[in-house]
């Protein structure tokens, strides 16, 4: 039985070792400092921005879902965006990666986000994450721009959030 919940203290060590996991992975920029089981901590506990997909009790998948958590807003997003939010430290285990488990975790964030109030949300891709696009884009996101930060060439891309009109 799959699940999608949001993530509890009591997840932390498993969830860091799924990250830890992807080190070095096609694709993944992550590395022994980022993100580290602080980030893993503050997303749970002071964020509460955390959410698990677990099928039959173990955690396959997270994500965050929350304030867009950059200082400085890049251009290419969309100004009229008043709340943005964004999903990050996307992960898998490797064993299950490639059957839609992040897709299925995704759009369910983003039922989720409509419910939090956000009227759009952004993500930063690698440029070099190929399947992290195709997914992206697959789930109704678009690239917007390009650009480095923290050393790394990014994608930059967001979607609109559709809110019910008798919201």
């Amino acid at each position: 039985m799959i699940e999608i919940t949001k993530a509890l203290p009591c997840d932390t060590e498993e969830i860091f070792a799924i990250y830890s996991s992807l080190n070095g992975t096609p694709g993944c920029t992550w590395n022994e400092e980022y993100p580290t089981l602080e980030f893993v901590r503050h997303d749970i506990g002071e964020r509460n921005s955390l959410y698990k997909l677990t099928e039959n009790g173990v955690i396959i998948a997270a994500a965050y879902l929350g304030d867009f958590e950059e200082t400085e807003r890049p251009e290419c997003f969309d100004k009229s965006i008043k709340r943005l939010g964004e999903f990050s430290r996307v992960g898998v285990r490797r064993e299950y990666q490639r059957k839609g488990y992040a897709e299925r975790l995704l759009r369910f964030l983003l039922k989720e986000a409509v419910n939090l109030g956000y009227d759009g949300l952004v993500l930063l891709v690698a440029a070099e994450n190929f399947g992290a696009m195709a997914l992206y884009e697959k789930i109704g996101f678009r690239r917007v721009g390009e650009g480095v930060m923290y050393d790394t060439h990014w994608f930059f891309y967001e979607i609109m959030l559709k809110r019910c009109a008798n919201d």
